[in-house]
C-alpha cells in the first residue's frame, strides 16, 4: 500500500525531537507498528489501542525538510486484520506520532502474504531536518529522482505532450504525443536569405536537351510503322464489334445472380422478388409504430441462502426490472429477490 498523510505528533515525541536536536543529533525512527483498533488518536498517546505487529523500517528518504518517506513490509504469518492504526517508533522506544480513524481502515494484511507499507510522512509540526530514518535495507519506494532509484508514475498523455514536469516517466506513446506537439510542421515562410544549399544562379537559365543527352528514350523513334488488325474495333459506331469483345456477365460471375423483378407491398411473401426502397420504408415505420405495454411490478420472495447458488429466470413474457437483497457479515453473503414485470407488444 501506499499513503501520504500527516498523523498526530505525540507530547512525548516533541520532547524526545527536542531533547535530540538540543544536543546536536536527529531523533531516528527505526520501527512502524500496526494496529486493528480505530479510534481518534491525541498529542497524549503513547502507544498504539491494540497493536498487532512492530516491523523495522526497511529504508526511507527525506523528501523536504518536513516531509519523510517511510517503506517496510508487515511479513507475519499471523491471522489476517484489517489495518486501522500506524504509529512510528524512534530507537529509543517512544511513539514519535501515530494515525488511526474511527471508522475507515488504511489496509487489510492477509495471513501468509506480505503487506508492503510506503508512507510520505508530513510533520510540519517538527523542526525541519530534525528528523533521520533508519532503515534496514530491506525494501525501498522512495520517489525517484535524476540522481536516485526509486518509485515513479508514468505521466498522462497531456503532461507527456506539455513535457513541463520533472519527477515522472514518459511512455513510447508519451514520447509520440511529445514529438508531434512540439516538432509538428507549421506554416511559415522563409526569405531566400536563410535558404541553405540554394543553387548559383536561380532561376536556371534557358537551356535545350539534344537527342542524345535523353536517358531511357525508345529503341526505335519514332516508332516503325503498324497497323491494327480486326482484333480491335476501329471505326466509331462499329457497335456489333464492341459488343462481341466486351465482357460478359459470366466473365464476372453474373450469371449466378437471379434476375428478379421488384415489389413495393410490405405484405408480399414472396422469395422471388426485391423489396422496393419504399417498401423497406413502409416496413420499417410499422415496426416503429408499434409500442410496448407494460403490466404491474411484481417481486419474488428470497431465492437463496447464504452460501448457496441462486438459479432464477423471470416467467414467460416478463422482464427482471430490479434486483432487491440483504447482506450478513457472518457470512459475508447476500439473498437476493427479483423484481419483474409483464411484456406485451400492442
Amino acid at each position: 500500500m501506499s499513503s501520504a498523510f500527516k498523523p498526530v505528533i505525540t507530547q512525548a515525541g516533541i520532547t524526545a525531537v527536542f531533547n535530540a536536536t538540543n544536543s546536536g543529533l536527529e531523533a531516528n525512527i527505526v520501527a512502524v507498528a500496526l494496529g486493528d483498533l480505530g479510534w481518534d488518536p491525541t498529542a497524549s498517546a503513547t502507544k498504539l489501542k491494540r497493536e498487532k505487529r512492530r516491523v523495522p523500517v526497511g529504508n526511507g528518504d527525506q523528501i523536504s525538510p518536513n516531509q519523510i518517506h517511510i517503506t517496510a513490509i508487515e511479513d507475519g504469518t499471523q491471522a489476517g486484520y484489517w489495518v486501522r492504526e500506524v504509529g512510528f517508533y524512534l530507537e529509543d522506544g517512544t511513539l514519535l506520532a501515530i494515525w488511526s480513524h474511527p471508522t475507515q481502515p488504511l489496509a487489510y494484511k492477509a495471513p501468509g502474504v506480505d503487506l508492503l507499507l510506503a508512507f510520505d510522512i508530513v510533520l510540519s509540526a517538527l523542526p525541519a531536518n530534525s528528523i533521520n530514518v533508519i532503515g534496514n535495507g530491506t525494501v525501498n519506494l522512495a520517489p525517484a529522482t535524476t540522481t536516485k532509484l526509486g518509485v515513479v508514475r508514468f505521466s498522462t498523455d497531456s503532461e507527456a505532450t506539455a513535457g513541463s514536469i520533472n519527477n515522472e516517466v514518459i511512455t513510447p506513446r508519451g514520447v509520440r504525443l511529445h514529438g508531434d506537439a512540439r516538432y509538428a510542421r507549421k506554416s511559415h515562410r522563409h526569405p531566400w536569405s536563410e535558404i541553405d544549399g540554394k543553387p548559383s544562379a536561380y532561376p536556371p537559365s534557358s537551356h535545350r536537351h539534344t537527342w542524345s543527352q535523353i536517358d531511357s528514350k525508345p529503341k526505335t523513334y519514332p516508332p516503325s510503322s503498324h497497323n491494327h488488325d480486326d482484333r480491335y474495333p476501329s471505326k466509331s459506331g462499329d457497335y456489333p464489334s464492341l459488343r462481341a469483345r466486351a465482357t460478359t456477365k459470366a466473365d464476372v460471375g453474373l450469371s449466378n445472380v437471379p434476375n428478379y423483378s421488384a415489389t413495393s407491398s410490405v405484405g408480399d411473401s414472396s422469395n422471388t422478388k426485391f423489396a422496393t426502397a419504399g417498401a423497406v420504408k413502409r416496413a420499417y415505420d410499422r415496426a416503429n409504430s408499434r409500442s410496448l405495454g407494460w403490466g404491474s411490478v411484481q417481486i419474488t420472495g428470497y431465492l437463496n441462502n447464504f452460501d448457496a447458488v441462486i438459479n432464477y429466470t423471470v416467467p414467460n413474457q416478463h422482464v427482471m426490472v430490479g434486483l432487491y437483497s440483504y447482506h450478513t457479515n457472518n457470512t459475508e453473503d447476500r439473498r437476493w429477490r427479483v423484481r419483474y414485470r409483464s411484456l406485451s407488444l400492442s
